[in-house]
C-alpha cells in the first residue's frame, strides 16, 4: 500500500504531551538487538503548538506512525543545537529493554530454571513484560549470571543455548521468538516500490562444520564422562570443507544444549554472511508499519529472486531526501531452529527458480 500524500505523522508523546512535525527521522528495529532505538530532529519548532518545549532526557515515552505504536521506552538524550538565528533539537532513545542493555547484575544462579523464568526474573525489576512466542519451556541444568555482566548480555546467552531471540515489541516488551512474526501480502518488486538493493555475500565468518563444547556440573543423576565433555556438531553445507571451528560454551552445556547452539551458530553466520538491503519509498504496507519478522515476496530478477524472505532489519528514515524505509531480507531458515538446508540447484535460463543463481545464496 502507497502511503497517502499526507503520510502520517510521526509522533514523540511524552506523559500527555505530543510533538510532532520532525524534520529528521530514523527509527531501527532488528532481530539482532533487544533493544530498538529512534532519533528525531526539528529545526525552528517544537511540536504542534510552534513552542519550544524542554524534554528531560530518562523521561519515558512513545514513538508512533500515526496511530500505529513503534516504540515504547525512554529518551536517552536531548541535544539542542542553536546559535541568534538558527535553533535545532535532537531526541534520542530506546524501548524500555535499554535498561537491560545498559545495567548490570549481581552473581545470581538460575539453575533448573526456564528462558522464560530467567527472563522474567532478570526483566521484572525493570517492569518489563516478557512474552514466550516459541514455548521456551526446557530447563537450562545450570546458568548464572555473572557479577558485574550485562542483563542483556545474559539473556542472549541464554536465549542462544536454546536457539532463540530475544527482542522488543511495540510495546516494550520483550519478546522470545525465532523469527517470522507474520505473512505480508505487500511484495518487494525491483522495478516498483523497490528504489535500490544492495547485498552482501560473504563466507569469510562462516565454516563448513560447526563444533561446541560444553561443560556440566555433575550431580547423582548426571556425572561421568556425559556431564564433563558434552560436544555437538553442526553442518553447513553451502560452505566448502574442512573449513572447521570449535566453540568452547562460556556457559553450562549438556550435549542437547551444544546441539541447539552449534545449529544457531551455522543459522546466525548464514545470516549475516547473506542478505539484501531493500530501499523502498513507503514506511507502511497493506497490514501496517515495515517491522523485523515481516516474511515478505520479494520478486528481483538482477538477483534471480522470486520467493518469500524474511526481513530481519528495519530502518524507517526522513531527511532532505524524503521518507523512506531500508529492509533488511534475507532466508527465512537463517533464522529458524533446523539444521541449515542443502543449496538449491541453480537457477534454470528462465531464472524462476527461487534461488539467485551465480550469487552464492
Amino acid at each position: 500500500m502507497i502511503e497517502p500524500t499526507d503520510r502520517p505523522p510521526v509522533v514523540l508523546q511524552i506523559g500527555s504531551q505530543r510533538h510532532q512535525g520532525w524534520q529528521s527521522v530514523r527509527i531501527r528495529l532488528s532481530l539482532d538487538q533487544v533493544a530498538d532505538d529512534f532519533e528525531l530532529g526539528l529545526t525552528e519548532r517544537w511540536s504542534e503548538a510552534g513552542q519550544v518545549r524542554p524534554v528531560t532526557p530518562g523521561e519515558a515515552c512513545t514513538v508512533a506512525v500515526g496511530d500505529e505504536l513503534v516504540v515504547t521506552g525512554y529518551l536517552d538524550e536531548v541535544l539542542p543545537d542553536y546559535d541568534a538565528e538558527r535553533h535545532s533539537i535532537t531526541a534520542r532513545g530506546r524501548s524500555r529493554a535499554a535498561d537491560l542493555v545498559d545495567c548490570s547484575g549481581i552473581d545470581q544462579r538460575f539453575d533448573g530454571r526456564t528462558l522464560v523464568q530467567i527472563a522474567r526474573a532478570l526483566a521484572e525489576p525493570y517492569g518489563i513484560e516478557v512474552i514466550d512466542r516459541i514455548g521456551a519451556s526446557r530447563p537450562l541444568r545450570a546458568f548464572a549470571l555473572e557479577d558485574g555482566q550485562p542483563i542483556a548480555e545474559a539473556l542472549e546467552r541464554a536465549a542462544q543455548i536454546r536457539g532463540a531471540r530475544i527482542v522488543s515489541d511495540a510495546e516494550g516488551r520483550l519478546l522470545i521468538v525465532h523469527a517470522v512474526q507474520r505473512e505480508i501480502r505487500t511484495p518487494l518488486v525491483l522495478g516498483s516500490n523497490i528504489r535500490a538493493g544492495r547485498g552482501q555475500f560473504s563466507d569469510r565468518d562462516r565454516f563448513n562444520e560447526y563444533v561446541v563444547e560444553g561443560q556440566t556440573p555433575g550431580d547423582d543423576s548426571w556425572h561421568g564422562e556425559a556431564a564433563a565433555s558434552p560436544r555437538a556438531r553442526a553442518q553447513d553445507p553451502r560452505v566448502r570443507a574442512p573449513r572447521r571451528t570449535l566453540i568452547v560454551s562460556d556457559t553450562p552445556a549438556d550435549p542437547a544444549d551444544c546441539q541447539a547452539r552449534a545449529e544457531l551458530e551455522a543459522r546466525r553466520r548464514w545470516a549475516q554472511g547473506r542478505g539484501i538491503t531493500y530501499t523502498v519509498g513507503t514506511w507502511r504496507h497493506e497490514q501496517g508499519v515495515w517491522r523485523p519478522g515481516d516474511l515478505v515476496p520479494v520478486r528481483d530478477p538482477y538477483l534471480g529472486l522470486d520467493e518469500r524472505l524474511l526481513v530481519s532489519e528495519v530502518q524507517l528514515l526522513e531527511d532532505d531526501q524524503g521518507r523512506r524505509a531500508e529492509l533488511r531480507v534475507a532466508p527465512p531458515a537463517a533464522f529458524e531452529p533446523v539444521p541449515v538446508p542443502e543449496p538449491k540447484p541453480e537457477a534454470s535460463s528462465s531464472g524462476t527458480t527461487g534461488s539467485p543463481a551465480g550469487w552464492g545464496w
